[in-house]
């Protein structure tokens, strides 16, 4: 596998990443919406750069690369984080939808951070890593809050 085929497992990430958060931002109330919505323009964000480092090494040889590491790398993204952003069916509450969101927020930033040792002169990475952890600490402090899980405005996500 070379660099660019790695990194368009990445872009296809946030590609999917920014499909899911659109879908709940429509499912979602107003006090929610806007996370979702913010989110997915991050993710859509983070897919350009992606397309940018991809051009940027489409010629490059950057030497041998870890075999068994890349194969790790893609491995994971195939079998955790795909299956949970492929999956069509949308949570029926904010919670579980957080929940989700979080879970795929977390193995995102493992993947990136898995692709950073591999290619550590990908600075760009490590844009793209802290904002990814700046989407988990923003779900999670809404999974937290306990005010917005009042069950007669927010309970269900219709």
């Amino acid at each position: 596998m070379t660099i660019t085929e790695l990194l368009g497992v990445a872009l296809k990430i946030e590609g999917a990443g920014y499909s899911y958060y659109t879908k709940l931002a429509q499912k979602s109330s107003d006090k929610v919406r806007a996370l979702f919505e913010e989110l997915a323009n991050d993710e859509r964000t983070h897919a350009k750069t992606f397309e940018e480092i991809i051009k940027e090494y489409e010629d490059k040889n950057l030497g041998n690369l870890n075999e068994e590491e890349i194969g790790y790398a893609t491995t994971y993204a195939q079998e955790i984080i795909f299956p949970k952003l492929n999956d069509d069916s949308i949570p029926s509450t904010l919670r579980d939808a957080l929940k989700k969101a979080i879970e795929v927020e977390k193995d995102s930033i493992i993947f990136y951070t898995d692709i950073q040792a591999l290619i550590p002169e990908l600075k760009l990475l490590e844009k793209i890593i802290e904002e990814e952890k700046k989407h988990l600490k923003k779900l999670t402090m809404k999974l937290n809050d306990e005010d917005s899980f009042d069950m007669f405005s927010e309970g269900s996500m219709i």
